[in-house]
């Protein structure tokens, strides 16, 4: 187990929030004013950027084993909440691109390629990953470069790129190039360059690619004309980036998706604060039934989004074979999640969802900066291709037969095993989501009750009983899906089941973590029936189960928690973090 305690970590989530300071305060150079004028001017805002190298953000991207202070995935993303909470253009150009870059070289890359990329990011300097092209290609990842031999026989590497974030100053590229020699045709390989050690001539800076949203983050083009490409170059095996890429993604999904609910919570933060200030008949606070319905779901969403994150992260040191599908469920459902509660919240802003400035003004930006931190469709497609695939294996294999994972996987901050990077696959056997729903189904056919929650936990049971019937329908549905071989991957079918099974993972991560706060130690809403109560009836809603028809009981519990935490600013997350003001 890693000998990082909760409190080390808190420490530090602490010290990122108190440096970059309070979003209100209109004399803070890092506040919402200033980083709303940087929006605007297309630039990412360099007091925040100047803060965040001084507290030392490149060191939280790098192993200790190599100097840094990373450990472990869920950790890492708390750290980074603080910084997506204002801007995600600052977070993703200063700290998320950089990690997505050097995710291959931690995991497969030389004890050399290691230190480079460790040096880099100790000395402040940022890294950026050139992607190869993808099969549904959107304008971020269009073109590719190619690796070829050069006259003496050595690899040069040639072609464009035109939206590489941070080209600007990047100065390690992790590059994924096509080969074109005769031995490795149409291969992909890896390539780790130090930007400082090419000759300038065969480097060609091109235009900037104009985004809808983190308009402060710099995507721009690079023109490679017969590079050298340096002995020791190569991350891993030659010919391996698409697998690499595959590991890679582990160490990544999660922390991706866990950075989207912090952009989230401003979202949410913004909307409770309008609502609060434009109450009925002057009383602060008042919600109308539709703005408790939107502001009260929005929270459970955003739990629900946390819960599956959670899981994503601490599932790569848990179950390192098996980490796969639980990145892949949340990095597809959670922006999902996202992107439809957060539309809803605009028409609780109504015109005041437009602002630029002013109490409201982060609403509009963050709303444009969540889909691009996600990195497009290219990558939602293939990770709902990754459930498709897994499902007819699970029917057969794993559902109703795995036990039931170590409760571990569903902590806040208890303690986690350190990365295994020789375990860590992209293909598994075992969908432990779905035993951690059936474990908790078994648990409350058995539990009894206090008298104040039997009606409740009847309820929860009741619930749990759906899923896991749904379950079961899925199971059939994926064996049938089975027989009809790779083709299932091109039907709508497969398609709706990868959906059905994604929304699964979410209810039964809600639910773990319901679970495992019940004691005197756990958070208390987390731990109420409501929460589990509300967090799945949002899902099921979503799966069209046949709920129990009455009143949601659980809408006006959260909607006091949305007002409680925004007047104690609180996060809106699973740990509660006390934010600066």
């Amino acid at each position: 187990m890693t000998t990082m305690t909760a409190a080390a970590v808190s420490v530090r989530v602490a010290e990122v929030e108190r440096l970059l300071g309070p979003l209100d305060d209109p004399a803070n150079p890092s506040g919402r004013e200033a980083l709303l004028t940087a929006d605007e001017a297309w630039e990412v805002l360099g007091e925040a950027e100047s803060r965040l190298d001084g507290y030392g953000l490149g060191a939280e991207l790098v192993p200790v084993r190599y100097g840094g202070r990373f450990e472990r995935v869920d950790e890492l993303a708390r750290i980074l909440r603080p910084v997506f909470r204002r801007d995600p253009a600052l977070g993703f150009a200063n700290a998320l691109i950089c990690f997505i870059a050097t995710s291959m070289i931690w995991l497969d890359g030389s004890e050399e390629q290691r230190g480079t990329a460790a040096r880099l990011l100790l000395e402040g300097e940022r890294l950026t990953l050139v992607r190869r092209e993808e099969s549904h290609a959107n304008d971020l990842t269009r073109e590719e470069l190619v690796l070829a031999p050069g006259p003496d026989g050595a690899l040069v590497l040639n072609g464009a790129k035109t939206a590489i974030a941070s080209a600007d100053r990047a100065r390690g590229l992790v590059v994924m190039a096509r080969h074109e020699d005769e031995e490795r045709r149409d291969g992909y390989s890896v390539v780790l360059l130090d930007r400082e050690e090419l000759d300038e001539l065969c480097l060609d800076e091109l235009p900037r690619y104009p985004t809808v949203g983190m308009r402060g983050c710099w995507f721009g083009g690079l023109e490679f004309t017969d590079c050298p490409v340096p002995d020791g170059a190569l991350v891993g095996p030659p010919g391996r980036a698409v697998q690499l890429g595959l590991r890679g993604s582990l160490l990544v999904r999660g922390l991706v998706v866990s950075t989207q609910i912090a952009s989230g919570e401003t979202i949410l933060r913004t909307a409770a604060r309008f609502v609060d200030e434009n109450g009925d008949a002057g009383v602060r606070g008042t919600a109308s039934a539709h703005e408790t319905t939107v502001l009260a779901g929005a929270l459970l969403d955003l739990l629900v989004g946390d819960s599956l994150s959670l899981a994503a992260c601490r599932s790569v040191h848990l179950l390192p074979e098996d980490a796969g599908v639980c990145a892949a469920a949340a990095a597809y459902v959670v922006p999902k999640l996202l992107a439809e509660s957060c539309e809803n919240l605009t028409v609780v802003l109504g015109n005041a969802q437009y602002a630029t400035s002013g109490p409201y003004g982060l609403f509009q930006k963050h709303l444009r900066d969540l889909p691009v931190t996600g990195l497009g469709h290219a990558g939602s497609a293939g990770r709902q291709a990754t459930l498709v695939v897994n499902l007819p294996r699970f029917a057969q294999s794993s559902w109703f037969r795995t036990p039931e994972p170590d409760p571990a996987l569903f902590e806040l901050d208890g303690p986690l095993p350190e990365l295994d990077r020789e375990r860590i696959s992209a293909l598994g056997e075992s969908d432990h989501l779905a035993a951690a729903l059936l474990g908790c189904a078994r648990m409350l056919g058995t539990r009894a009750a206090p008298d104040g929650d039997r009606r409740r936990m009847a309820q929860l049971r009741a619930l749990v009983d759906l899923f896991v019937a749904e379950l079961d329908a899925l199971r059939a549905a994926s064996a049938e899906l089975g027989g009809q071989g790779k083709a299932a991957l091109l039907t709508p079918q497969g398609y709706a089941l990868a959906d059905r099974f994604a929304l699964l993972c979410a209810g039964a991560a809600a639910l773990g973590v319901w679970r495992g706060q019940q004691g005197p130690d756990g958070d208390p809403f987390l731990a109420d029936p409501l929460f589990a109560i509300g967090a799945l009836t949002r899902v099921g809603r979503r799966l069209n189960l046949a709920l129990p028809a009455g009143p949601a009981e659980y809408e006006a519990w959260a909607l006091e928690e949305v007002f409680r935490r925004y007047r104690e600013h609180c996060s809106y997350d699973l740990y509660r973090t006390r934010l600066a003001h």
